[in-house]
């Protein structure tokens, strides 16, 4: 199974995620459930890395994918890093809604 984990600020913002596991839906190399969330998550983490004044940490290893917003940087790419990775958790979860058994999101709300 695929855990989602996005920790949000008690503001609301997503300032941590972590995905980590293997679908198990299909062998390796052809698991669409694992393709979908990669694609997913690594083009989150693509957009993210384009805006020239976000700072993230990141972590990716095979079933391992670590983000921390390290800063979020001026006030016009804050709005779009909050929307790139609304947008991730929007994919995440519509995943998860077709796939339960296989993908699970925990959004939660937490104090940094």
């Amino acid at each position: 199974m695929i855990r989602v984990e996005i920790l949000r600020d008690s503001k609301g913002n997503i300032y941590k995620f972590n995905i980590k596991g293997h679908a198990g839906f299909d062998e390796y190399g052809k698991d669409i459930i694992c393709a979908a969330v990669s694609a997913i998550s690594q083009t989150a983490v693509l957009g993210i890395e384009a805006l020239k004044t976000v700072k993230i940490k990141k972590k990716i290893e095979s079933g391992d994918l670590q983000i921390d917003i390290i800063d979020k940087g001026l006030p016009e790419d804050d709005i779009q890093l909050k929307a790139i990775l609304e947008t991730m958790v929007l994919g995440l979860k519509d995943i998860e809604a077709d796939y339960p058994e296989y993908v699970r999101v925990m959004d939660r709300r937490c104090e940094e």
